[in-house]
C-alpha cells in the first residue's frame, strides 16, 4: 500500500460487504506498522473528529488514530 495516509481512498469497495465490526483506538505507532502491513485495508477517515482509519477487508476489523499524531515527530 502507498502512503495512504495522505492520499483518498474511497470508502466502500463496489462488490466487497464489510461486517459490522467495533471500532478501536490505536496509537500512532501501531496505525503505521499497518499501513504498511500485508494486510488488505482501505481508507475510513473520521474527519470531523479528527480520526483517520483504516478497515481490513478480510476481518471488517476497524483501526482509528488521532490524525495530529500522526505528524508528531519524536
Amino acid at each position: 500500500m502507498d502512503a495512504a495516509i495522505f492520499h483518498n481512498t474511497p470508502l466502500s469497495v463496489p462488490g466487497v460487504v464489510l461486517p459490522e465490526v467495533a471500532s478501536r483506538v490505536i496509537s500512532a505507532a501501531e496505525f503505521r506498522k499497518l499501513l504498511v502491513s500485508h494486510r488488505r485495508m482501505i481508507r475510513l477517515d473520521r474527519r470531523n473528529e479528527k480520526l483517520r482509519g483504516l478497515r481490513d477487508l478480510d476481518t471488517g476489523e476497524v483501526f482509528l488514530t488521532d490524525e495530529r499524531r500522526l505528524i508528531e515527530t519524536r
